[in-house]
């Protein structure tokens, strides 16, 4: 598929076909500026041409951007970019397209001070409420970050250590969090893998979470990941990843 600047793009969209490879292709255009917030798009001869696809095809794609509140048609008028504030950053392929294309420091901050609010707690929660099999997904997620070798085999362990934390909550509204954060959280953690002075530098850190979510310590477990996610921040802004102004306390 590609993209308007001619290029090709891999699908990470959930539809595997050619419809999904679409939407993942206006997605990233427009989450990366390509077709600017509160600008129409160019009309559909325009974009069928550019885009190799056909007039039906452009729009059940743009139905589904319009869902997930990146796009609106009106008649007579055309299809334009809704303002990034009625965009649904919740959603899993929103989150994952924000971040394939280039997060900036005010994303980077927001997305940090998300798992600070969310994380921290789900930790305790976990401490408190994670069943035997439970424990041993996270602890087998441990094991597999110990035994990476690379940053990609370490942020595949990471994500699902911290997924395992949400799913060990048991807590029906957390849960969801794993499918919506999960893409973000995959590219912050490779983000900041690459910037530490070792991508395994945060095991002990990890490993101290999950010993208190073992001995069903909610204090201590909530302690501990608030104290890791600290250190995450404390990484980004040294790395100028983050602003300065973006370096302060935990709330917990």
């Amino acid at each position: 598929m590609k993209t308007p600047s001619g290029h090709h793009t891999a699908a990470t969209y959930s539809g595997r076909n050619r419809h999904g490879q679409l939407v993942e292709t206006l997605g990233h255009a427009v989450l990366g500026g390509v077709y600017p917030a509160g600008e129409l798009l160019p009309n559909e001869e325009v974009l069928c041409r550019t885009l190799d696809v056909s007039r039906t095809a452009l729009r059940e794609a743009i139905k589904v951007l319009a869902a997930k509140g990146l796009l609106e048609s009106r008649s007579r008028v055309g299809t334009w970019v809704r303002p990034e504030a009625g965009w649904n950053m919740l959603d899993p392929d929103v989150l994952s397209w924000r971040c394939a294309t280039g997060p900036d420091a005010q994303f980077l901050r927001h997305l940090t001070e998300m798992r600070e609010i969310v994380e921290p707690a789900a930790a305790a929660l976990a401490a408190r409420s994670r069943s035997p099999e439970q424990l041993a997904a996270l602890e087998q997620a441990f094991q597999a970050m110990e035994a990476a070798k690379d940053v990609g085999e370490w942020v595949v362990a990471d994500l699902a250590f911290h997924s395992a934390i949400l799913q060990a909550t048991n807590n029906p509204l957390l849960v969801p969090l794993v499918a919506i954060i999960g893409s973000a959280l995959e590219s912050l953690l490779g983000i900041s893998a690459r910037k530490a002075g070792g991508f395994n530098d945060a095991l002990p850190d990890h490993r101290k979470v999950l010993d208190a979510v073992r001995a069903g310590d909610p204090q201590r477990a909530l302690h501990r990941m608030a104290v890791m996610l600290q250190d995450t921040r404390d990484l980004m802004q040294r790395s100028e990843m983050l602003p300065a102004d973006a370096l302060g306390p935990i709330p917990i």
